[in-house]
């Protein structure tokens, strides 16, 4: 059996349409989409050896077990908006290593990143 939605689309174990907080979310990026009005980041100094291979494997775990972390928005041909919960996704992931940069260059690339 596939796991298919509404919109033939495969992958979407469940679709829900948005909460008025999500609805105000998407009107603030698709008015100023480079806003990051909406965006919240945290960053974190680990001072320890880290297994990233585990960290990695960790995190995969997450995003399995919460399906709110596997949940996007579409409202593109669609007559209102919805969040699509994913039955899987691939989570990105990126490694730089800053070690070789002063401390100068490092805030430099963290600043433009």
């Amino acid at each position: 059996m596939t796991n298919e939605n509404q919109s033939g689309a495969v992958n979407i174990e469940d679709s829900y349409p948005l909460a008025p907080l999500q609805q105000g979310m998407l009107f603030n990026t698709l008015l100023d989409p480079g806003s990051g009005v909406d965006i919240e980041q945290l960053l974190c100094e680990l001072h320890e050896a880290l297994d990233v291979a585990a960290f990695q494997r960790a995190w995969r775990c997450v995003v399995a077990r919460h399906p709110t972390l596997r949940t996007s928005l579409r409202w593109q041909d669609l007559s209102e908006p919805r969040q699509e919960v994913h039955a899987q996704v691939e989570l990105p992931w990126e490694e730089q290593d800053w070690r070789e940069l002063t401390v100068s260059e490092q805030t430099s690339v963290l600043q433009s990143f």
